[in-house]
């Protein structure tokens, strides 16, 4: 920072992630502070080639990136190997992009790396359980013909001996009866391992987790507790089969509570067969429990590398004895779901830095040019007061606020002669302008967690009357979203300074501009909305964000 100025150097450093800087001759010219501090320092690095830094060998990497970007022009994706400076092999994820001079020609390529090492090796050690459980499976079906084998010779035994029938009889219907529900729980887990497996989302997986541990277990109550590592509490993430009322009552949250860090205390299944009996609990809690009718509760601890991530409760309103092979099912069923909370968070940790590394080219972008700063911040939180007046779902408001907050990316690629030109533009130079929106959707692309709020993106310039950009469409064609963010970028837009008009539009003035466009550059019913939803606002708070 000088003189108070933010400089793109200073927020680029800031990224979440390693960017590296290439030439035409894939030397290094230059590396942000996370790349240094997985390679070495710049003065044994800068100058020398990428792929005898990066990957130990001697020549161009096979399939790299970098030189596809060299010969396209193109972003490219690729996930690679590579050595840090103490020597230890780490997977990386890089998306690389070209810095192209005036005339088009790439003559830079930036790297921007991601260390995926850790979900990696998360999806190596979940393949190495998959794999144990179908040894398990084998295992148990091989055990399944043995006793298929033994229980057809007691059958013939039972023939040749008549005084002994009935006794034989009801050992093989017990010994049947074992198997088949043996094997009916080995399908459970393996039906339970395939579902849970296939989603990320935190929020569906405790739903299903609560679904399966009532199929498991029929109990009266079940509950998924999560234990929160910042604020050292527990909260109920999940529960089957309990009112809103008995969850909420002080009495229940603190018997849960007590029973949780008993078992993340053990770090093992704790069974209690009768809470009125039970000396731990009775004391506290003997009027409530005896008001609810809560007798028995089975907890098992949900452990990630020794580590409890929360604990599965079921609650029956009879004294219950559970049994071992009823506690081994919650315990490898928990197991499963350890997994599974632990992938989730894997997932998320990865779109947020994902996503901070995009904003933070946004904000690069904004720096570039004084007269935009704080516009995308603005954008995003008039777009999600008009979807929140709109009653748009909770899901659809965080698509838009990603929109939001990337919708001006595609400006990267606009050399800042264009951007900051205090006069009216040319012809090309327009047309250089009018890319932008085109550009930001290709380099959104790749990111999956993305991908609904690429068409927002590609299509916020678009006007309601059909003439607008990059694809002309016109009315209902265009994503409801982008006719939100279309009203709130003109109206920042306007209320903003900017260097090709001499002073901003007052507040009144420019929504008295976008009622003057609707029908033509606005959705007529989004903009009446627009206008009614920024007077209600206070006007102080309004200026503040300007």
């Amino acid at each position: 920072m000088v003189n108070g100025k933010v400089h793109t150097q200073d927020i680029i450093k800031g990224i979440g992630a390693g960017l590296c800087l290439l030439d035409r001759n894939f030397r290094i010219v230059w590396m942000n502070k996370i790349f240094l501090n997985w390679v070495g320092i710049p003065q044994e690095i800068y100058g020398r080639h990428c792929y005898k830094i990066f990957e130990h060998r001697n020549r161009i990497c096979p399939g790299c990136p970098a030189q596809e970007v060299f010969k396209t022009g193109n972003i490219h994706n690729a996930k690679r190997t590579g050595f840090t400076k103490d020597g230890q092999k780490h997977y990386f994820h890089l998306t690389v992009s070209p810095i192209k001079d005036s005339r088009n020609r790439v003559i830079f390529a930036l790297e921007l790396a991601q260390d995926i090492t850790k979900t990696i090796k998360t999806q190596r050690h979940n393949l190495n359980i998959l794999r144990k459980l179908k040894q398990m499976h084998e295992h148990l079906a091989s055990l399944n013909l043995r006793l298929r084998s033994n229980l057809q010779r007691l059958k013939e035994i039972t023939k040749n001996i008549s005084g002994s029938h009935s006794m034989l009889e009801k050992k093989y219907c017990r010994e049947r009866n074992r198997l088949l529900i043996m094997k009916e729980e080995l399908q459970k887990i393996f039906k339970i391992n395939r579902a849970i497996s296939s989603i990320a989302d935190l929020k569906k997986i405790s739903s299903l987790i609560m679904r399966l541990t009532c199929e498991l277990m029929h109990p009266d109550i079940s509950v998924l507790s999560l234990f929160d590592e910042q604020e050292k509490s527990w909260e109920v993430n999940s529960s089957y089969s309990a009112s809103d009322a008995t969850l909420k009552k002080i009495f229940f949250l603190r018997l849960n509570k007590e029973i949780n860090d008993k078992v993340a205390q053990i770090k093992r299944p704790l069974a209690i067969s009768d809470l009125d009996k039970d000396s731990r609990f009775r004391l506290k809690f003997k009027e409530p429990i005896k008001k609810e009718g809560l007798r028995s509760v089975l907890s098992v601890p949900v452990l990630f590398q020794n580590r409890v991530l929360g604990v599965i409760s079921v609650y029956s309103h009879r004294p219950q004895q559970f049994k071992d092979e009823e506690i081994e099912v919650l315990s490898v069923f928990a197991s499963n779901v350890a997994i599974a909370i632990q992938e989730s968070k894997y997932y998320k940790d990865i779109h947020t830095s994902y996503f901070n590394t995009i904003h933070a080219l946004v904000l690069a972008i904004e720096a570039r040019d004084p007269y935009t700063r704080g516009h995308t911040e603005r954008v995003t939180r008039y777009a999600l007061e008009v979807g929140r007046a709109l009653q748009i779902p909770h899901r659809e408001l965080e698509v838009l606020r990603y929109a939001g907050e990337v919708h001006d990316l595609g400006k990267i690629s606009i050399p800042d002669s264009i951007l900051n030109k205090p006069g009216k533009l040319s012809p090309p130079e327009r047309a250089m302008i009018e890319l932008h929106p085109g550009k930001g959707a290709e380099m959104l692309e790749p990111l999956e967690f993305l991908k609904p709020a690429i068409p927002i993106v590609r299509h916020h310039h678009e006007r309601y009357d059909g003439t607008g950009y990059p694809d002309g469409l016109d009315k209902e064609k265009i994503p409801i979203m982008s006719r939100i963010l279309a009203c709130a970028d003109a109206f920042d837009a306007m209320t903003s300074d900017r260097p090709y008009r001499r002073s901003k539009l007052t507040i009144r003035e420019a929504l008295a501009e976008i009622k003057n466009n609707a029908g033509s550059q606005f959705d007529p019913q989004i903009a009446c909305l627009f206008i009614k939803t920024i007077r209600t606002q206070n006007p102080i708070k309004i200026k503040a964000l300007h």
